[in-house]
C-alpha cells in the first residue's frame, strides 16, 4: 500500500511558501491544472512549491519536511489553499495529507478542509532542454535597481509586443537593461566582469520583471542573483526563489541610434526642484499628457502649461548652464515627471534644437555603480 503524501508545518512557513509561488497563477483558467500549485520534492528532502501561467514559473524551495511524495508530485488549488492558510490561527501547525483518490485533507486544530487535487504528471514544465550559453551572478539588489530604473518606459501597446519588456544584453564587461515605448527611453548599465560575455540579447516580459522585483525585496540585502540565459528562456534564482520565464520573441530596435550624442547645450539642475515644478504647472491641465513648455536660460528654466479651457500656469527653477546658449523645448508633462521620479540628486540635460530628443543623465559620482541615461522625445509647443 502506497504511503500518502503527508506534510506538517507551521502555518506561517507554509503560507509564506505558498504566497511566493502563487504570484504568476491566474485565478481564472481554462486549463484546470494551471489554477493549482505543484508540490514536489526539493533538494535535501525539502519541499518545492511552484506556480505558473505557462509563460513564467515561480518555484520556492523550503526546508519543510514531508513524506510519501509521488515522483511527479501533486497539485493543490492555489487560490483556495492560500485563502484557507490566511484565515487559520497564527502560530498553529497545519497538516496536509493527500490520498491517491484525488483528495487532500488540510487540518489545523479543529478546522478541517478537503481539497480536490490533480496529478503532478499533468503539470506543464518550463525547463530549458539544452544548457544555456550564459550563466553569471550579480548582486540581487543591483539588478533590481537596474530594472526599476528602466521599467517605467516599457510600452503597453500590444501591437508593438517587442517593446513590452526590458531588453537585456551585454557589451564587454557591462550588463545593459533598456526599455522604450517610442516616446521615451531608459538605459541602465552595470559592470559585471566577463561573466555575461556571450549572452544573447533578450527581452524580459513585464510580468517576469514584476515577479522578480517582489522576490528580491524579500531577500537579504547581500543576496546574489544567479542568471541563466538562452535564446528563449531566462532563469533567475535568488535565495529560495527560482523564476523561469519565456522571453518575448521579437527584435528590439537599435536603440543606440536614438540616444543623442553630447552637444554644446547642457544644463545642470536639481531633480527634486524640477519634478515639483513640473507637477505644479501640469495641474492646470486635465490631460496629463499635455505639453509643458520649458525655456532654458543661463540661470533658470521657465516652465509653462496652457489650457484654453482652464487657464495657464508658470513656474521657474534655478539651473546652471554648463555651456551653450538658450533653448526652448516642450515635453509630455507625464513622461517628464515619470523620468525625473527615477533620478535623485542633481542631473544634466543635453538639448539640441526644439525638435531633437533630449538626453538626461544623473550627475555621476565615484561610488555610482549603475550608469543611467534617459531620452525624451519633444512635443510641439
Amino acid at each position: 500500500m502506497t504511503t500518502p503524501f503527508t506534510l506538517t508545518a507551521p502555518r506561517e512557513a507554509l503560507l509564506a511558501t505558498v504566497e511566493a509561488a502563487l504570484a504568476p497563477v491566474e485565478r481564472k483558467n481554462t486549463i484546470p491544472v494551471l489554477a493549482n500549485l505543484l508540490f514536489e520534492a526539493g533538494p535535501d528532502s525539502g519541499l518545492r512549491v511552484s506556480g505558473t501561467d505557462l509563460d513564467v514559473m515561480t518555484s520556492v524551495t523550503s526546508v519543510l519536511e514531508h513524506s510519501g511524495m509521488p515522483e511527479q508530485g501533486i497539485t493543490l488549488p492555489a487560490a483556495l489553499l492560500h485563502d484557507i492558510l490566511r484565515k487559520l490561527p497564527a502560530k498553529a501547525d497545519v497538516t496536509l495529507v493527500a490520498s491517491a483518490h484525488g483528495l487532500a485533507s488540510l487540518t489545523c486544530g479543529r478546522s478541517r478542509f478537503n481539497l480536490q487535487t490533480l496529478p503532478g504528471e499533468d503539470w506543464p514544465r518550463l525547463e530549458e532542454k539544452t544548457a544555456p550559453p550564459a550563466r553569471f551572478t550579480v548582486p540581487a539588489r543591483k539588478f533590481a535597481a537596474m530594472l526599476a530604473a528602466v521599467s517605467f518606459a516599457i510600452s503597453t501597446e500590444e501591437t508593438r509586443y517587442y517593446l513590452n519588456g526590458v531588453y537585456l544584453h551585454s557589451a564587454g564587461d557591462q550588463l545593459i537593461a533598456v526599455a522604450t515605448d517610442g516616446h521615451r527611453l531608459a538605459r541602465a548599465v552595470y559592470s559585471v566582469g566577463d561573466g555575461a560575455a556571450g549572452m544573447p540579447g533578450v527581452i524580459i516580459p513585464r510580468k517576469t520583471i514584476a515577479l522578480l522585483s517582489s522576490a528580491i525585496k524579500a531577500t537579504d540585502s547581500q543576496a546574489e542573483l544567479a542568471i541563466s540565459v538562452s535564446e528563449n528562456r531566462i532563469c533567475l534564482e535568488t535565495g529560495a526563489v527560482r523564476i523561469a520565464s519565456k522571453l518575448i520573441d521579437g527584435t528590439f530596435p537599435d536603440y543606440v541610434r536614438v540616444i543623442p550624442p553630447a552637444n554644446p547645450n547642457r544644463w545642470r539642475f536639481d531633480v527634486a526642484a524640477l519634478l515639483a515644478a513640473t507637477e505644479r504647472v501640469s495641474i492646470i491641465s486635465s490631460d496629463r499628457g499635455r505639453a509643458v513648455k520649458m525655456a532654458w536660460g543661463q540661470e533658470s528654466v521657465d516652465l509653462s502649461v496652457s489650457n484654453p479651457d482652464t487657464g495657464d500656469g508658470q513656474d521657474t527653477v534655478d539651473v546652471t548652464a554648463d555651456e551653450g546658449g538658450d533653448a526652448t523645448i516642450g515635453f509630455n508633462a507625464k513622461y517628464l515627471a515619470d523620468m525625473l521620479a527615477h533620478i535623485s540628486g542633481a542631473a544634466t540635460v543635453n538639448l539640441g534644437t526644439g525638435g531633437d530628443p533630449a538626453r538626461f543623465e544623473p550627475v555621476h559620482h565615484e561610488d555610482d555603480e549603475i550608469a543611467l541615461t534617459f531620452v525624451l522625445m519633444p512635443m510641439r509647443v
